[in-house]
């Protein structure tokens, strides 16, 4: 787990184990996201919301258990409190984590790998419990390359995602001499593995929250 500052004593949210009996009462885990998306040339604003409906796929480090799911997976060394979603990176909403970034990247070359920290609230309306539930701030894209070919050099945002994402990940306790064997793209690849064949085939990216 290269160039990472995953955090030992760090405690969890206090809010995390009554968002989760929640989620958990919810008979899908549907949130809108709201990201920021740049305005037309001449606007008085320099951007426009934009809000769509996406699937909340568990806390980044701690993928659901899935028995359909036939990709390696790395051990439970990590946890957080990050809210990941899946995305295709034709979708506008990765593009826009990036554009409303401090790069402020605008060119579809730039997006298509991971990085970004565009500012975004995410909505969840629990039912049962009745409780509205939002979480803003700044959302990450974990491509295919958050591990590139040994020996390379990691790019600008591949290095954002490893400091902010990584500095947000605890160590779970009695896993310390094992997080140097957990993997980025592991993890990537088996967000992917639970996901639906027809979803599988197009989407790319996985977002953190």
């Amino acid at each position: 787990m290269s160039s990472t500052s995953a955090q030992q004593q760090q405690a969890p949210a206090p809010w995390r184990d009554t968002f989760l009996s929640h989620i958990n009462t919810m008979p899908s885990p549907e949130f809108v996201l709201a990201t920021l998306h740049p305005a037309p040339k001449g606007s008085p604003t320099p951007y426009l919301p934009r809000a769509r409906t996406c699937i909340f796929r568990g806390f980044w480090g701690e993928l659901p258990e899935n028995k359909h799911n036939d990709a390696p997976q790395n051990a439970r060394v990590f946890e957080s409190d990050l809210p990941t979603f899946t995305t295709d990176v034709r979708m506008q909403k990765a593009g826009e984590v990036f554009a409303s970034s401090a790069g402020k990247a605008d060119d579809d070359s730039l997006v298509q790998g991971s990085g970004g920290g565009g500012w975004c609230e995410a909505v969840w309306w629990a039912k049962e419990p009745s409780v509205q539930w939002r979480v803003r701030g700044r959302a990450f894209v974990v491509a295919r390359d958050i591990e590139g070919e040994q020996g390379s050099e990691e790019g600008s945002g591949v290095r954002t995602v490893k400091s902010e994402v990584g500095g947000r990940m605890r160590v779970v306790s009695g896993k310390e001499e094992e997080k140097g064997e957990w993997s980025w793209g592991k993890e990537l690849t088996a967000h992917f593995g639970n996901m639906s064949p027809t979803s599988k085939g197009a989407w790319s990216h996985v977002d953190v929250l």
